[in-house]
């Protein structure tokens, strides 16, 4: 279990530690000659048989930062309040933050009592019980103690132990991060990150990635809770020994997670509460600072609502970072009003994708989807809407993509191409895209069908995926970059019909003569010619393998598979096409750069490799 300390400036955490533990977590120079924490410090103890780590953070308002790098949202929160002093502002302002950062256990420490009397000590427990109202801290222990006398120690020792004891083992689905609190190196090991594991596990041997540079590296040792170990889970404080990195591309801030997962973005939706006891109201655009575990970021709150936030007040919002920040669904952010410099809310990010309008309709109907952080519910409900990318939303939740195909098949989502859609959407666009084409069938029987852009009224990637299940099922045909029904058979115009009877014998061949050679041989003017060779195509008469010349589909097949064959072989020549094909270099140059263009062969520097259908090439 780990212990995060909380509260004001000079009420003894640190003292509360150091009791404890043994341990004087307070190891900057700086900070023995002022007396007091700037910095995150932190110290483990075995109590009651359970290993619990401690980290304890600065109390003093300049160094708010720093205290909320040192608290994750698994922790077990000791909230100290000195007995002299009283509820003070960081007493409220660090429970407000621990509220809005998602803790859910804790105790509250009455610090000092060798310094209050019994009558002071009654009002200063009424006082943080009002304090504590409507927190998670509502009703808790509260324990007197002082560090001076070692009166209560024992006491709150009794207690965390109990609290590590009955903590459950935590499962996470999600890939491993870790929020990077600090960096350095050891002589003999090399690079050492610490943090607190927010999600997944993580084995010695592992590789991860930095997610500011995403430079990879293997985890070459492993310390849990001060301790040597084989893996670290989510909730662990965790130390790693790094190979492959460098101390100088690491620092607070940063994250180790596995690469796959890595999505930094700029902009994200968060649901998020104002404090209730914010001074005035937040406006569109308010200026503030961002922070997220140990990452933090100079931001703007966009608001998609005209109406300011008043204290108190629930909204779903944008945050807008001056610099990408390691987001992910469900994680907690902290705001802090930028000219005030005191928190102004926070709370939970529920979307990582960008819209074009912020404000608008498709947006809205977006975040209202998501009513829920459960990514089963939010995957189906999102699916209903458009398609959903599986290895976007994967890193967006921070889950294996092969968690999110199964996701996908116990809520029956049809997945096409990367994409999970709901089957009503698809039965939806299916509709949309058959009767289109039945009514152009019926407009223009001549032509050979639609392009995917003229089939209107769809989200296009809905679209596009819809016609290329519908193309390999075979309800659709698509040649020559047009969609027909498959029952379509486009009737030749006359004049189509005439002038294919007149070029059908010279193009009857694996070498055709280019178009410039038939124009002369039927004297024809070229121009006019050109044009009228262009419709060709579009009836599947002839495929136009380069601006000159036109092949049968037969023909085209033919050289496709002298392809295939020097492929079956190995990488083949232009020269080794030739030799195979008996046509010549020029002519054999446009066919195998045609096929390349259709994603048949894929040339490789002097040679070429078949990697596609052969179907593609006419």
């Amino acid at each position: 279990m780990i212990v995060a300390l909380a509260g004001h400036v000079d009420h003894g955490k640190t003292s509360i530690v150091r009791a404890l533990t043994g341990v004087d977590t307070d190891r900057l120079a700086e900070e023995k000659r002022r007396g007091l924490t700037i910095d995150l410090g932190f110290a483990y103890a075995d109590i009651d048989g359970q290993r619990v780590g401690f980290v304890d953070v600065p109390g003093h308002h300049r160094f708010v930062h720093n205290m909320v790098a040192g608290i994750a949202g698994r922790q077990y929160a000791l909230l100290v309040v000195a007995a002299d002093d009283g509820v003070m502002p960081q007493s409220r302002e660090h429970l407000q933050i621990l509220n809005l950062l998602g803790l859910s256990r804790g105790v509250v420490a009455l610090n000092k009592t060798d310094r209050a009397s019994p009558a002071r000590l009654d009002e200063v427990r009424e006082d943080i019980r009002a304090l504590a109202s409507g927190s998670f801290l509502e009703g808790t222990a509260i324990v007197a103690l002082s560090c001076e006398t070692g009166t209560g120690i024992d006491a709150l020792r009794r207690h965390l132990g109990g609290a590590a004891s009955s903590l459950a083992a935590t499962a996470s689905e999600g890939g491993f991060r870790l929020a990077i609190d600090r960096a350095f190196t050891v002589r003999g090991s090399g690079v050492v990150v610490t943090g607190t594991v927010l999600n997944g596990s993580v084995a010695v041997g592992d590789r991860l990635a930095l997610a500011s540079s995403g430079e990879t590296a293997r985890v070459r040792g492993l310390h849990v809770q001060d301790a040597a170990a084989e893996n670290a889970r989510c909730g662990d404080r965790a130390a790693l020994n790094l190979a492959g990195v460098d101390i100088a591309e690491v620092e607070r801030g940063d994250w180790l997670l596995e690469p796959a997962l890595r999505s930094p973005v700029e902009q994200f939706a968060a649901r998020i509460e104002v404090v209730g006891d914010f001074p005035r109201t937040v406006k569109h655009n308010a200026p503030v600072h961002v922070y997220h575990a140990t990452s933090h970021s100079q931001g703007r709150l966009l608001l998609l609502d005209s109406a300011p936030l008043a204290a108190g007040d629930n909204a779903t919002v944008d945050v807008a970072c001056a610099k990408a920040l390691h987001v992910k669904v469900g994680d907690r952010v902290v705001l802090r009003d930028h000219d005030l410099e005191r928190t102004l809310g926070g709370g939970e990010v529920v979307d990582l994708a960008q819209a074009a309008r912020r404000r608008g309709q498709a947006r809205q109907r977006r975040l209202a989807a998501i009513d829920t952080l459960e990514p089963g519910q939010t995957l189906n409900a999102l699916s209903r809407q458009l398609p959903v990318h599986t290895a976007t939303f994967a890193a967006h939740w921070n889950l294996p993509q092969p968690f999110v195909a199964r996701l996908g098949e116990k809520a029956d989502l049809q997945p096409l191409d990367g994409h999970l859609l709901h089957r009503d959407l698809v039965a939806a666009v299916r509709e949309h895209i058959l009767t289109a084409l039945k009514a152009h069938h019926a407009r223009e029987p001549h032509g050979a069908g639609l392009e995917a852009q003229d089939i209107g009224g769809l989200d296009a990637t809905a679209r596009d995926l819809v016609l290329a299940s519908l193309a390999a099922g075979g309800e659709l045909r698509f040649e020559n970059g047009r969609y027909a029904l498959a029952t379509h058979h486009a009737a030749l115009p006359p004049e189509v019909q005439r002038l294919f009877d007149l070029v059908k014998t010279s193009l009857d061949s694996t070498q055709p003569p280019s178009l410039g050679d038939i124009a002369k041989r039927l004297k024809r003017p070229f121009a006019a010619f050109e044009r009228e060779m262009r419709s060709l195509p579009a009836f599947s008469l002839a495929v136009r393998v380069s601006d000159n010349r036109y092949y049968l589909p037969q023909h085209l097949t033919t050289l496709a598979d002298v392809a295939a064959q020097l492929h079956a072989q190995g990488p083949f020549t232009v020269r080794q096409f030739r030799d195979a094909s008996g046509v010549g270099r020029n002519v054999v140059i446009e066919v195998l750069e045609h096929f390349d263009a259709r994603g048949y062969t894929r040339r490789e520097g002097d040679t070429r490799r078949v990697v596609g259908d052969q179907k593609s090439v006419v």
